[in-house]
């Protein structure tokens, strides 16, 4: 039975003719000051605003002048220039580890994703899509967020290492008609039509369309796959609009890949669509008897699909795979007190539809189908015992179909000692349930989640425009959802640092991470390297009319796939540095701003992807590569 996807995907247009029908303006490169970024509210932190500085976590985020003066194109670009995170790839998709743990098989890696709160993930495979797959182009990304840690507290099922947030643009931001078209090598192509508005009343909206091709890679930025011919497309879908207490949102996104193989001979294709709709209501209650309190109400509803065909010489196999969910998320917070604050969290949801259907013209027909409910309750109390001293307390429990009632309890401490210090402290314990394709869509139903016991120690400093943070952390993860009975914990620990610096426009981010993992036989664990190292420089040139930045990526050697191998066979992936250069001029012709980009510019081969490769010769393939946007705003 076949449960791991697989694609192979392409599509040769070139838009770039397109450029003289429209283009984007970005948004002006000047100097975002450091302590305003720092006051920026953070949503994945907390469900309701509050500062980064009142996070427990040591949270990291990335501005969309951040996206844009990077030229950062998939989610998977952005997050691979977060600390701490790693993005991996097999030939079809790209994989999020987090801490030392994730990479192909791993899908979400264990991270919860949101965007404007709503859970990204499919409920097929517990996936989250980075590449030209994912649900949500980046240019509409206002800043994306990541708190590490165990989050199970407050957000449920998959935040278990931590919780990336992404809040996207507003009607206000545009204030009109967007326009893009890019193009590069391997036949990357990408238009995209944005157009918003803020009506006089205060209601606004947004809609946001972006097609993509390019010759099937799941990012144009890893080089063309040599032993395939393919071909893909794929569009984006973002619709979003506010009145008063009440927001709408809708997201699409799809994506199909054909590829030929003509020496076998065979062909396959190959189609992932998803959808999420969220209707919400927020309140505050300023008078009354209820007055202090704030509520949040949020209905949501999501599907996601599946297909794979496979033709070769007479034998045809076929997958089919939907799956179709809804929730209801309730949140109040009373903040009556002068130094407490109470958050109430309510959550139901139900999985009606979850099928996959195999048909194998050598093998008897699968048909399968499962559905399944689950409850979560929580509570979370904030107490200030001092001007200085902050003491949070969460406990969530979840309930869902054969699993009976788990508890996720969190405790953290924040002490600022002096203005410019902060000293962070948390102990949680996270919970993730086994996905659709780990029950094997009901033929193994999984009476227990993985837990994960998280603990971490951070400070952090920022003054003007100068920022600097540490963290410790330890976890341990037991009662596994894992296909090797042998595999029954995993133990992780690692060093996280950070630094940022702005100057008179002038942008510097390095962060080095030192994580080991390894399960209870003492095997290291695939996919996770000892240090990841990033460095991110953009320089104004002649004011703000020219920018240019650097993005500097080192990651040490690891362990690829363990599919079909034992540990004493596994060669590992070699240490490599990658340096990507960006290019953006403002206005340069009228309203068109400019971007060029260069990905790998010194041409480090990519072994990354060797286990997959059909040859010695296709090892360690040199994958630099260029590509050039205009945009414009109308």
């Amino acid at each position: 039975m076949l449960f791991r996807k697989s694609c192979r995907c392409a599509w040769g247009a070139g838009l770039l003719s397109l450029a003289l029908l429209g283009a984007a303006r970005a948004d002006d490169l000047t100097e975002l000051p450091l302590e305003q970024l720092m006051n920026t509210e953070v949503l994945s932190a907390a469900r309701f605003a509050r500062q980064v500085t009142d996070a427990a976590s040591a949270v990291s985020l990335l501005t969309a002048q951040d996206i844009q003066a990077l030229g950062l194109r998939t989610l998977g670009e952005v997050l691979d220039q977060m600390r701490g995170l790693q993005v991996s790839a097999d030939t079809s998709y790209l994989y999020l580890g987090a801490r030392g743990f994730g990479g192909p098989g791993a899908y979400a890696g264990r991270v919860l994703m949101l965007v404007d709160g709503v859970p990204a993930s499919d409920n097929l495979f517990d996936q989250i899509f980075l590449g030209h797959d994912a649900l949500i182009d980046v240019a509409m990304i206002d800043r994306i967020e990541y708190a590490p840690g165990a989050g199970s507290a407050m957000y449920g099922n998959n935040a278990f290492l931590g919780v990336i947030n992404i809040v996207t643009r507003r009607g206000r931001d545009l204030n009109g008609l967007e326009a893009a078209v890019s193009g590069g090598r391997n036949g990357d192509g990408k238009l995209r039509l944005s157009w918003g508005q803020r009506a006089d009343n205060g209601a606004e909206w947004l809609a946001s369309l972006t097609l993509h091709a390019n010759d099937g890679t799941p990012s144009s930025d890893l080089g063309k796959i040599p032993y395939e011919d393919s071909d893909a497309e794929a569009w984006q879908l973002l619709l979003k609009g506010q009145w008063q207490a009440f927001s709408l949102q809708l997201l699409s996104s799809a994506r199909t890949v054909r590829s030929q193989y003509p020496s076998v001979p065979a062909t396959t294709s190959q189609q992932d669509g998803g959808h999420v709709v969220s209707l919400g209501h927020d309140h505050s209650f300023d008078d009354g008897a209820l007055a202090g309190w704030r509520s949040s109400v949020r209905a949501q509803l999501g599907g996601q699909r599946y297909n794979y065909d496979v033709d070769l010489q007479g034998y045809h196999g076929s997958i089919r795979a939907e799956g179709a969910w809804w929730s209801l998320d309730t949140q109040a917070s009373y903040e009556g007190w002068q130094r407490q604050r109470v958050v109430l969290g309510l959550r139901l949801r139900e999985d009606p539809k979850l099928h996959y259907d195999q048909v194998d013209s050598g093998y008897p027909d699968e048909n399968l189908a499962m559905h399944r409910r689950s409850l979560g309750l929580s509570v979370e109390d904030e107490l200030r015992l001092s001007e200085q001293l902050v003491a949070t307390l969460g406990l969530r429990a979840d309930r869902r179909t054969n699993v009976d009632w788990t508890y996720s309890p969190r405790a953290a401490m924040v002490w600022t000692p002096l203005p410019d210090w902060q000293f962070k402290g948390s102990l949680g314990r996270a919970t993730r349930f086994a996905s659709a394709a780990e029950e094997s869509f009901g033929l193994s139903p999984q009476d227990h989640g993985e837990h994960v016991l998280h603990r971490e120690l951070a400070t952090e400093y920022r003054h003007d425009t100068l920022r600097w943070l540490a963290t410790v952390y330890d976890y341990r993860v037991s009662e596994m959802i894992w296909p090797d009975q042998d595999i029954t914990a995993l133990r992780g620990h690692g060093l996280e640092l950070e630094a940022e610096w702005q100057w008179q426009g002038l942008r510097l981010r390095a962060s080095q991470a030192f994580q080991r993992s390894h399960n209870n036989l003492g095997n290291e664990l695939a996919y996770s390297p000892h240090h990841i190292s990033k460095l991110q420089l953009s320089v104004p040139l002649d004011g703000e009319r020219w920018r240019l930045s650097a993005a500097v990526r080192r990651t040490s050697s690891y362990l690829p796939t363990w599919d079909g191998y034992t540990p004493k066979d596994l060669v590992p992936v070699p240490s490599s540095t990658r340096v990507d250069l960006t290019l953006q001029a403002l206005k340069l012709i009228g309203p068109l701003d400019l971007t060029i980009g260069l990905r790998n510019a010194g041409n480090t081969p990519e072994h990354g992807l060797d286990p997959y490769m059909g040859t010695p010769a296709e090892m360690g393939r040199k994958v630099r590569y260029g590509w050039i946007e205009l945009r414009g705003h109308f």
